[in-house]
């Protein structure tokens, strides 16, 4: 017979051996009682209510999740208000926002979140691949890597949910994530190198020195233009990093913490670099005397013609038109990154040192983007083992 068993705990019997267990766990924002509930199966009263002490015991120790109903859209908007607002940066900000308005929840909002599956979430990034999905309503479809970053987001959603005891576990984790196709960076030939070394010698001496400076410390440039010179240790020839310029429509230059906590770092530059630096401010400072009260100090390295800080993308812009100008083959100014990178590999620096060098929370990430330059260097390795073999075998047999 249905009831409800006359105890302190709310069991109630559903049926011959089925009971369902109610722990209450307070209230929400409006005052409303909050449960949680199971469904167990049991022989008899006694049973029942030790499953019930066992369940209310992990609901309090936080190991089950909530069993109120909830969608997708309504967890996702409090999500992002409540997390992405307050932990991410701007851009990435706006970039999420993106991919949930437009891609996300359109596809998956109407579905209660203890309900989705990986069924799901396989179709939807299945439906991805099809043409229409871009944000500019070209024809075509959207890279692997636009369609791993979406997933990465639903996830990191998801996996949030089970922190917040929403959900018992993440259903992205069940899914094999897209493949990630990184795309390989364009560098020049040597040749193309030294003529774009050559021509960048009748530039702007600030122009010349944000290059070599990227080729030799391998900063991001959001890293480059958030640099003052209270960054710069001249006599040591050390670089902190600590910062990095964004900029964003309607919200102008913003200075943010830079990509991840191993982006924040100390690193040693060449001598070359210091005596351009220093060059640099030289200069600097004469444009600050001739400007006088229309200079603005903000001790930025790199600045515009009144001490402002350049516009984070000015330098890329310039970099296009300066290969542009002198025929030199295209090369996106990020591409100096990478350049700095494959130097030091291929001038045999441990990756461990390079990968500290360009501020990767994860030594993977640098092995996997120079996947090539690793297998170049120890293909010389191999080359030099041989010939160290070669001579100990001649040697033996004479």
């Amino acid at each position: 017979m249905k009831g409800v068993i006359t105890m302190p705990a709310r069991i109630e019997k559903k049926s011959k051996n089925s009971y369902l267990l109610t722990v209450n766990i307070g209230y929400d924002e409006y005052g409303k009682q909050l449960f949680k509930r199971k469904t167990i199966k049991a022989t008899s009263d006694r049973e029942a209510r030790k499953a019930y002490d066992v369940f209310a015991a992990e609901v309090r120790l936080g190991r089950v999740a909530s069993t109120s109903k909830c969608k997708l859209v309504d967890f996702a908007r409090n999500w992002f208000q409540n997390y992405c607002m307050k932990e991410l940066a701007p851009k990435t900000q706006r970039s999420y926002q993106n991919h949930l308005e437009r891609r996300i929840l359109p596809s998956l909002g109407h579905i209660d979140i203890k309900n989705l599956m990986p069924q799901h979430i396989m179709k939807f990034l299945d439906d991805l691949r099809k043409d229409g999905t871009r944000f500019d309503k070209r024809a075509g479809q959207i890279s692997e890597e636009s369609i791993r970053y979406c997933f990465r987001v639903l996830s990191s959603m998801m996996q949030d949910a089970v922190q917040w005891q929403v959900i018992a576990n993440n259903p992205c984790e069940r899914v094999k994530p897209p493949l990630s196709n990184h795309t390989k960076v364009k560098i020049m030939d040597e040749i193309s190198l030294q003529k774009m070394f050559s021509a960048l010698e009748t530039e702007p001496f600030k122009y010349q020195a944000i290059v070599m400076l990227a080729i030799d410390s391998g900063l991001r440039l959001g890293e480059l233009v958030a640099l003052t010179w209270t960054d710069i240790d001249m006599e040591r020839g050390i670089l902190h990093i600590t910062k990095s310029n964004q900029a964003m429509r309607g919200k102008g230059i913003f200075t943010k913490t830079p990509k991840n906590e191993t982006s924040v770092r100390d690193i040693a530059l060449s001598k070359h670099s210091i005596r351009m630096l220093q060059k640099h401010r030289e200069m600097q400072q004469q444009q600050r005397d001739q400007l006088k009260d229309k200079w603005t100090n903000g001790g930025w390295v790199f600045t515009q013609w009144n001490g402002l800080p350049v516009y984070p993308t000015t330098p890329s812009a310039w970099f296009r038109k300066f290969l542009k100008r002198h025929h030199l083959p295209h090369m996106h100014f990020h591409a100096l990154r990478h350049l700095s990178a494959t130097v030091l590999i291929a001038r045999g620096v441990p990756l461990k040192n390079v990968s500290s060098r360009l501020g990767h929370a994860d030594i993977r990430t640098t092995a996997n983007i120079y996947s090539e330059a690793l297998q170049s260097v120890d293909r010389q390795a191999a080359d030099k083992m041989d010939e160290f073999l070669g001579k100990s075998l001649q040697t033996e047999s004479e």
